[in-house]
């Protein structure tokens, strides 16, 4: 069975979605003939560089959202995650574009085809794509930067020359802008978005419990599609 999904780095529904996409994978008994497919999206295609200002002044300046508005949105993202065991250190995270950790992300799957770890829910892109979220989100790093990108791939065991080649080389941006596009045609407009053996899409916050109906659902209808 096959799995996409689009997420965008800087977003934390995307972050609790993967983190519980994997855990449901981890309970599933035929975790090891699941391939996940992580797409790129872009929250913010505009933004060329990092913010240099506090992210909560950015957003009220912005109009994005009020203060109080964000500060609702933080405590809610920061009782989630605390049950994850995500501490969101929203206070020093900083607004940076995401195509450089999604151009890392792509060169990931070619790491997984390379040593054939695309199944389950251990592949080198899962893990390098939670590792950059991790460092946007807990670590307040900025994951525009090519050393932390670097960084996060070689603590997944990404192979560091490959997460650098992806960081500079068009190919990899082609990939991202083709995945980016690619939503925007299906009609995608937020994140996190998952496509189940190219029929059932799903969209928005799903707990680690609704995976796990979702996947016995999918694979069940998917037998009986090849059967």
């Amino acid at each position: 069975m096959r799995i996409d999904m689009w997420l965008d780095t800087c977003d934390p529904w995307s972050y609790l979605g993967l983190r519980h996409l994997r855990a449901a994978l981890e309970q599933f008994g035929r975790r090891d003939e699941v391939e996940v497919y992580l797409h790129a999206f872009l929250l913010d295609p505009d933004l060329d560089a990092p913010i240099d200002k506090p992210r909560v002044v950015a957003l009220v300046e912005s109009g994005t959202a009020t203060l109080e508005e964000v500060r609702e949105s933080d405590e809610r993202m920061r009782a989630l995650g605390a049950r994850e065991g995500i501490r969101f250190d929203f206070d020093n995270l900083i607004i940076a574009p995401t195509s450089r950790a999604h151009r890392v992300i792509a060169a990931a799957h070619d790491a997984d085809i390379d040593e054939d770890t695309v199944a389950g829910p251990s592949s080198c892109q899962l893990k390098v794509a939670e590792a950059i979220m991790r460092a946007h989100f807990e670590m307040g790093l900025d994951i525009s930067h090519p050393d932390v990108l670097i960084g996060c791939a070689q603590d997944v065991g990404m192979p560091a020359d490959l997460a650098a080649l992806a960081i500079e080389d068009e190919e990899w941006a082609s990939s991202v802008y083709s995945d980016f596009q690619m939503a925007m045609h299906m009609g995608v407009t937020a994140v996190p978005t998952y496509v189940f053996d190219a029929q059932f899409l799903v969209d928005g916050h799903q707990t680690t419990t609704a995976f796990t109906n979702i996947l016995a659902t999918a694979w069940e209808q998917s037998r009986k599609d090849h059967a």
